[in-house]
């Protein structure tokens, strides 16, 4: 089904769930990017829903075990750096993060499991940077700090 249409059946859904959808264009672009994660209909609203608000829940007990003072500290500093750029799009903050990875001699894949479940709460969503670039610089600062702020 073409991404129109499927947003056309999607959008009462979300609304039927309380989510605010920012404009139709926005709706278009989050179903292009969760339509193959999603079977049925009703999947859109746990696949997409992050898009629009912060999560509820976010899966905490995931993240603890490797969670560390390296990488609270990579995560400190990557707020900083990413409060500097001046450009807000996917090559930037993918630059920019394995940039830091590498000064940090921090596996990638470590630190990006961390940075999905703070933008989306959990172990799903299409990749990361193409999120943090369609919900934005503050929404993404914001959902870094909340999960730093739960683990201490």
């Amino acid at each position: 089904m073409p991404v129109a249409n499927c947003a056309l059946l999607v959008k009462p859904i979300l609304e039927l769930q309380g989510v605010d959808i920012k404009s139709d264009e926005y709706l278009l672009n989050v179903v292009s990017l969760v339509k193959d994660r999603c079977t049925l209909l009703n999947d859109f609203y746990t696949q997409s829903v992050y898009f629009f608000q912060a999560p509820q829940a976010i899966d905490v007990e995931s993240v603890k075990p490797k969670w560390s003072v390296d990488k609270a500290d990579f995560f400190t500093e990557l707020i900083g750096r990413y409060e500097q750029l001046t450009e807000w799009n996917l090559e930037a903050l993918e630059t920019c993060f394995k940039a830091l990875a590498t000064e940090k001699n921090t596996k990638v894949g470590d630190v990006q499991f961390i940075y999905r479940i703070m933008l989306v709460g959990g172990k799903f969503g299409p990749g990361v940077f193409q999120i943090s670039e369609m919900i934005g610089k503050q929404d993404s600062l914001e959902r870094i700090q909340r999960l730093m702020g739960l683990l201490g």
